[in-house]
C-alpha cells in the first residue's frame, strides 16, 4: 500500500516526477532512469578525458570528483533497483530508498555552485598571471582539500538541514518514484540569470565593435596554418590595447564557442524549466562557467598575462589567443609581405 505523501520530508524547492509542467514525469521508469544516469556519468568521463588542461585548475579537480560521485549515484541506484527486482535482504520497497538517494544527491549538489564559483574565481584571479605547464605538490594539495571541503560541507547541508538523519525511518513506507519530490537548485538558475544578463549588458557596450569585427573576419592561410584576420581598423593593435577592444575580443570568443549552450540557458530561464539538482550540476555546466570566470579575470588582467601563458590557460573551450591581437606580414593570400608595404589594416587575431 502506497505510503501517504504527506509524511514525506517537506522541500520547498522541489519539483514532483509526476507534474504534468515539466519532463520529468517520464522519470516512472526505473530502467529510464538508469540510461540517463549512465549517460551523465559517459559524457561526464569523455570530456574529461578530451580537455585535460582544465584539469590544471580548482574547478577541473572538482569536476573530477563530480564525475566520481556520478559514478557512485549510478551504481547505489543499480543497486537498489537490484535489490527491489529480486527482494534482496528483505528489502522489497527500494523505490521509496531511489527516492532518497536522489533527495540526498540533488540536495548535496544543489548548494555546491556559488561556492564553486567563488573558490575558482579567486583560484583563476591569483594563477592565471603565473601559469606553467605541470601544477605543483602544494597546489594539488591545496585543490584536493579545497574539493573535499566543498564536499563535506554539501553533505553536513543536506544531512542536518533536509531531516535525512530521520531517513532510515522514513524508507519503511512504500513511496513509488513517481510521487518523489526532487529537489531543485536555485543557485544554478541564478547563475544563469547572472550569466545571461552580464552577455546581454556586454553586447550592448560593445555593439559597434562586434558588429565591425564580426564583418571584417576572414579566414586565409599563414606559414602554412589557417588563421582568422581582420580587415578593419577597429582591430588594429596599439601600442596599450583599450579595455572595450579586448572586451569585444573576449565576448566574441566566448558566445562563438559556447552559443548552443548559451541558447540552452536562456531557454530554461525563459519558460522555467529546471533541470533536477543531481542532473543539474555536470561536467558541461562546470566546463561553460568556467570560460565565462577566465573570461572575466582575463579581461581584468590582460596587460598582466604574458603572450606565451595564453596557451596554457586551463580552458579546453574557448581559444583565448583570439584576444592577444598580434600584427603581422602577409597579404590575403598568405604570402610573406616586406615591412613597407604592410597595411595597417592586415591584423591577425587568431
Amino acid at each position: 500500500m502506497v505510503g501517504d505523501p504527506s509524511k514525506l520530508v517537506p522541500c520547498n524547492d522541489c519539483i514532483r516526477i509526476e507534474s504534468r509542467r515539466y519532463i520529468f514525469q517520464i522519470f516512472n521508469s526505473m530502467d529510464l532512469l538508469l540510461v540517463i544516469l549512465f549517460a551523465k556519468v559517459i559524457l561526464n568521463i569523455i570530456l574529461l578525458c578530451m580537455k585535460r588542461r582544465m584539469l590544471q585548475s580548482l574547478i577541473g579537480h572538482f569536476c573530477v570528483s563530480l564525475a566520481l560521485m556520478d559514478v557512485a549515484l549510478f551504481a547505489c541506484v543499480t543497486i537498489a533497483s537490484f535489490v527491489k527486482n529480486h527482494g534482496t535482504f528483505g528489502a522489497p520497497n527500494s523505490f521509496f530508498h531511489v527516492c532518497g538517494l536522489l533527495q540526498f544527491f540533488s540536495h548535496v549538489y544543489s548548494i555546491l555552485h556559488f561556492p564553486l564559483c567563488l573558490m575558482s574565481g579567486i583560484d583563476h584571479f591569483v594563477h592565471l598571471r603565473n601559469l606553467s605547464r605541470s601544477l605543483g605538490l602544494f597546489r594539488k594539495m591545496l585543490y584536493t582539500f579545497t574539493v573535499c571541503f566543498l564536499w563535506i560541507g554539501g553533505i553536513l547541508y543536506a544531512l542536518y538541514s533536509h531531516g535525512f538523519h530521520n531517513l532510515p525511518s522514513a524508507m519503511m513506507q512504500d513511496i513509488p518514484l513517481y510521487q518523489c519530490d526532487i529537489p531543485i537548485s536555485t543557485q544554478s538558475l541564478s547563475l544563469s540569470v547572472l550569466i545571461l544578463s552580464t552577455l546581454c549588458v556586454v553586447t550592448i557596450y560593445c555593439w559597434r565593435n562586434l558588429t565591425t569585427l564580426v564583418r571584417s573576419l576572414h579566414l586565409d592561410t599563414y606559414l602554412e596554418e589557417i588563421v582568422i584576420w581582420s580587415s578593419h581598423p577597429v582591430a588594429q593593435l596599439q601600442a596599450v590595447s583599450s579595455k572595450k577592444q579586448v572586451l569585444t575580443n573576449i565576448v566574441s570568443c566566448f558566445a562563438l564557442t559556447w552559443i548552443p549552450f548559451i541558447l540552452l540557458q536562456l531557454t530554461i530561464v525563459l519558460i522555467w524549466a529546471p533541470l533536477p539538482a543531481y542532473m543539474d550540476l555536470n561536467v558541461p555546466w562546470l566546463c561553460f562557467i568556467n570560460s565565462f570566470l577566465i573570461g572575466i579575470i582575463y579581461w581584468m588582467n590582460y596587460k598582466d598575462i604574458p603572450p606565451e601563458n595564453i596557451s596554457l590557460i586551463p580552458d579546453g573551450f574557448c581559444h583565448w589567443e583570439c584576444c592577444k591581437l598580434q600584427q603581422v606580414s602577409f597579404n590575403c593570400k598568405g604570402k610573406l609581405v616586406p615591412d613597407n608595404e604592410i597595411k595597417a589594416s592586415n591584423i591577425l587575431i587568431a
